[in-house]
């Protein structure tokens, strides 16, 4: 079959504001996606964007004039010209795999992606580093096993093995080659579906996981050489947010993988927004660095298959999370939607209260009351579907418990909210950011929940921008051991860093060590003193910072790495019993203020003034505690 070719080309100043000015217009087929003008077009794109790849000298190359009609051609140019056409041709009309086969595998890779096909467009070797994490069948199945109706599991984070040292090996390479110092100026995205003449929007079939390739070129358009841009991408629709997993190939292009559940086919915004370039959201002030461009605003149309059953992709059903899920690091979740109250507001409380109390989770996104989120419907699962508690379930699981918090100011929103629309204090408005106390249920006062919190954004409490440097003060490290020492010990423990740390360390290297190391040794001479038996060790990633913070001292690019590097270093030291990824779950709200004041996702309900609304959303955080809650109680 002949390999289809389409490619979009977006210039981060210019064509970007064209589809900006008409937010929900279709997208323009005719103009960019049209077959006869790219087929026009990849001679120049040949010349101009494929051979001058920034190489180690950075020269621009004698090829910058992208095939100006009238030039006069010597004739050894001609002869060549003649050959490179003649290529030409044998890739459109010729699959990358018969070029492979023939020796012409350089040119293979340079085909733009098909929907599916990342091992039809990566060598053996690349493929076996990038696919089996998207699942095990996938990984292994052809382009005609994928569209016969085999079963692809969900899409699942990419891990890097020895993260902490890839990362900082990069940071030290980064400006060993020119174009290091070359900043990312248009972006052009390869691997979309061709339409059809009829079609409004783009369409992906549900179900199967679509590789993207998005490619940076800079100002004099030369694909770059190198990685480090940060992509921020958002899939959103009315009843469905997720982000997509982008994973950076350093070589100045980079995968997106999309996946839709059929229960949800529709149209959805597809949004990427270039934050960084070559890693300068990792800079201590990285404020100057914030690019904040949208390089794609456009809606792509997810479809069922209308084939036979037989032929339908089939994802596995979400089954409630057991043990074993929390073993994973990463998540890529999504939050969806199937109950919605279209009259609700918030309330004199500042609380949407918009389902009824009693309404139960749609299976299988969740299990449980779904109305006590308060969350409009909105629910988050990932590889597997969490359960939202009753103040009865919540209590019979933490009877007599003790439960130890290490973490900074998010950790004491979850705690209060966790008080408040769990255990049913609500009374109690606020918290300590340092406090031990014992609580009694109400109306029970036979049951009783303990619960420590140690705020570790400074050693000082009254003070902020510490992070992990705070275990060098060493009364803090004392108050925190008293806690472990003879019996009892918590009987949990849920650890976080993140947004401190993104102002006090000033480079990737010196958290790594001084900071993330040290904090790993702390928690290891500790629990390694206990005797019997050890707490459950959760750690909850750092969220994902939104609206004006995405280009603070804690954007997410800097964020997501931190969060990465402490957890391989805690499961180095065999110190956790699982993870909870507060900054997947944050993520899909953190383009504006809704839901977060920029560094916080579980402030109290108020009814006042927030960022230009009446009222502030609280949801994402009540969804996070229903998730520690889940990771505690799971036998």
């Amino acid at each position: 079959m002949p390999h289809t070719f389409s490619m979009l080309s977006y210039n981060l100043y210019s064509v970007t504001a064209m589809h900006h000015s008409l937010p929900n217009a279709p997208f323009p087929f005719s103009s960019l996606v049209s077959p006869s003008p790219l087929i026009r077009a990849f001679p120049s794109l040949l010349f101009s964007q494929v051979f001058p790849c920034c190489d180690d000298k950075g020269q621009e190359g004698e090829m910058q004039g992208k095939g100006k009609s009238g030039t006069q051609l010597p004739g050894t140019t001609t002869l060549l010209v003649a050959i490179l056409m003649t290529l030409i041709l044998l890739l459109l009309t010729t699959g990358s795999n018969y070029l492979l086969e023939a020796s012409f595998g350089f040119f293979a890779r340079q085909l733009p992606l098909t929907p599916i096909g990342l091992l039809n467009n990566r060598t053996s070797e690349e493929a076996s580093r990038l696919v089996p994490t998207v699942g095990a069948e996938y990984s292994k199945a052809s382009q005609e096993d994928a569209d016969s109706g085999r079963h692809i599991n969900w899409l699942r984070m990419p891990p890097i093995f020895n993260y902490t040292q890839r990362y900082l090996d990069l940071i030290a390479q980064n400006g060993s080659k020119p174009c290091h110092d070359v900043a990312t100026a248009e972006v052009q995205l390869f691997g979309l579906p061709k339409p059809e003449e009829a079609d409004t929007y783009i369409k992906f079939k549900c179900g199967k996981i679509h590789s993207l390739t998005l490619v940076a070129f800079d100002a004099l358009g030369r694909k770059r050489c190198a990685g480090g841009d940060y992509f921020e991408i958002d899939i959103s629709g009315a009843n469905w947010k997720s982000r997509a997993p982008v994973l950076d190939l350093q070589d100045g292009s980079y995968n997106i993988l999309l996946q839709m559940h059929p229960a949800f086919a529709g149209i959805y915004r597809f949004r990427i927004v270039l934050g960084f370039s070559n890693y300068h959201g990792l800079h201590r002030r990285p404020e100057r660095w914030f690019r904040n461009v949208t390089v794609l605003d456009m809606h792509l149309q997810f479809v069922q298959e209308e084939e036979s059953k037989d032929s339908i992709t089939r994802l596995p059903n979400l089954t409630q999370c057991s043990s074993e899920d929390f073993r994973l690091d990463g998540w890529i979740g999504r939050w969806v939607r199937t109950k919605y109250n279209a009259s609700c507001s918030v309330d004199q409380m500042g609380r949407f209260r918009c389902l009824d109390s009693n309404a139960r989770c749609t299976e299988p996104w969740c299990q449980g009351p779904i109305g006590a989120l308060e969350s409009n419907g909105w629910v988050y699962s990932a590889h597997c579907a969490f359960r939202i508690f009753t103040d009865h379930d919540a209590w019979k699981c933490l009877n007599r418990k003790w439960i130890f918090f290490w973490g900074d100011s998010n950790h004491v929103d979850s705690v209060r909210n966790f008080l408040n629309f769990v255990l049913g204090f609500e009374n109690i408005t606020e918290v300590p950011r340092r406090f031990d106390t014992t609580y009694y249920r109400p109306g029970d006062p036979s049951q009783y929940v303990r619960i420590t919190s140690m705020f570790n954004g400074h050693s000082n409490a009254s003070l902020n921008h510490e992070g992990l440097f705070s275990l060098h003060d060493e009364a803090f490290r004392e108050q925190v051991a008293a806690f472990f020492k003879g019996k009892p010990v918590p009987d949990a423990i849920i650890l976080n860093s993140g947004l401190h740390d993104g102002v006090y360390w000033k480079h990737l290297h010196q958290f790594a060590e001084e900071g993330a190391g040290k904090a790993v040794q702390f928690w290891a001479s500790l629990l390694d003193g206990i005797q019997g038996k050890r707490p459950r060790v959760v750690y909850r990633t750092t969220i994902t910072t939104a609206a004006w913070a995405r280009g603070a001292p804690f954007n997410p690019q800097k964020m997501e790495i931190f969060n990465n590097i402490l957890v391989e270093k805690f499961r180095e030291a065999n110190l956790l019993w699982g993870v909870v990824d507060g900054f997947d779950l944050t993520y899909p709200w953190h383009f504006d203020n809704n839901c977060s004041d920029g560094v916080h996702y579980g402030k109290p309900p108020a009814a006042s003034r927030w960022y230009g609304q009446w009222g502030h959303q609280y949801f994402v955080d009540l969804m996070l505690v229903h998730i520690l809650m889940h990771a505690l109680c799971v036998s």
